[in-house]
């Protein structure tokens, strides 16, 4: 079995901790759920309905979670607040970056920066040294992403407000990994923390549109919503919960710098998936950003 290696300050010297090929697959996994989940959503006509519908089936995959391994320490709970206003924030930014740009351009740009501003913050918090190599490997990795994004494409046609939130919803997104990854790691058991998170998280965004929409939106037309999008809404939220709790596992693992950075190489997922279903088109620019990416993984993997 391959390993892949990093320092860990933790440990005052420069020993290498391994990171095996089946925790470097999982990543892969959870990469890959994160896009589906993120062409679902974008293909669907009410973006924060769904979002909240997505969100509620998180918790109902949750429950299982819970009832296997109870619930994490009070020690926890403060992290799991923190993320829970977070992921609302997250939720609302994403749905309006898809609302006004391509998949394959709101995507890569909130993904790509996350892991840049993760590895800068998440160095300063914790103290991970990641090794040289494994760091030009990250910083590729999110180049790639991020050059997937770039490129304004004939569809886009709000831009500037396509950028805005997908760059607005980085720093979100580096904020909830890094609070998170904490979290988690302080959890005597991991899955309980991903429990007690997400089964809170699947019923905070819906209680917050719902109250939004009480004067505009009724019982019967969302009914008629779950009829049409129900079960697109519930594998987006079954890939949901499946992708970060494997991402927050992983993270136990591995340094949450490296664990973020080979999580977004869902955007390789979603550029395919984007193509194939929603039909957005290709530049060569994104080819590039493609070969970056896959240089980034190699290095991690073979340093």
């Amino acid at each position: 079995m391959g390993h892949c290696y990093f320092w860990d300050q933790h440990l005052n010297d420069e020993r290498f901790i391994l990171m095996s090929s089946f925790v470097f697959l999982s990543i892969l996994t959870a990469a890959m759920m994160h896009a589906l989940w993120n062409t679902l959503m974008k293909s669907a006509p009410d973006k924060n309905l769904e979002t909240a519908l997505a969100n509620f089936s998180t918790s109902l995959v949750a429950i299982p979670f819970l009832l296997i391994f109870g619930l994490p320490e009070p020690e926890t709970y403060g992290y799991i607040f923190l993320s829970l206003i977070l992921h609302v924030i997250y939720f609302y930014s994403v749905a309006s970056a898809y609302r006004y740009g391509d998949l394959n351009m709101a995507y890569p740009i909130m993904r790509g920066v996350a892991p840049i501003l993760t590895l800068i913050f998440g160095g300063m918090i914790f103290g991970d040294a990641i090794h040289p190599v494994i760091a030009v490997g990250i910083i590729l990795i999110c180049l790639g992403v991020i050059l997937l994004g770039l490129k304004k494409s004939p569809s886009t046609a709000n831009h500037q407000k396509t950028l805005l939130f997908a760059l607005g919803n980085a720093v979100i997104i580096a904020a909830y990994t890094i609070v998170d990854g904490q979290g988690a790691r302080i959890a005597t058991q991991v899955w309980s923390y991903i429990g007690l998170l997400m089964l809170l998280n699947g019923y905070v965004f819906p209680a917050i549109l719902m109250w939004q929409r009480r004067n505009t939106f009724t019982f019967v037309q969302t009914m008629q919503y779950v009829k049409h999008r129900g079960l697109y809404a519930f594998i987006g939220g079954s890939c949901v919960m499946g992708s970060y709790s494997i991402a927050l596992w992983a993270m136990t693992q591995a340094p949450i710098t490296i664990v973020a950075a080979i999580r977004e190489t869902s955007v390789l997922f979603a550029f395919v998936f984007a193509v194939v279903f929603l039909k957005e088109p290709i530049y060569p620019q994104r080819i590039i950003g493609i070969v970056g990416i896959c240089i980034g993984i190699v290095l991690i993997r073979l340093s």
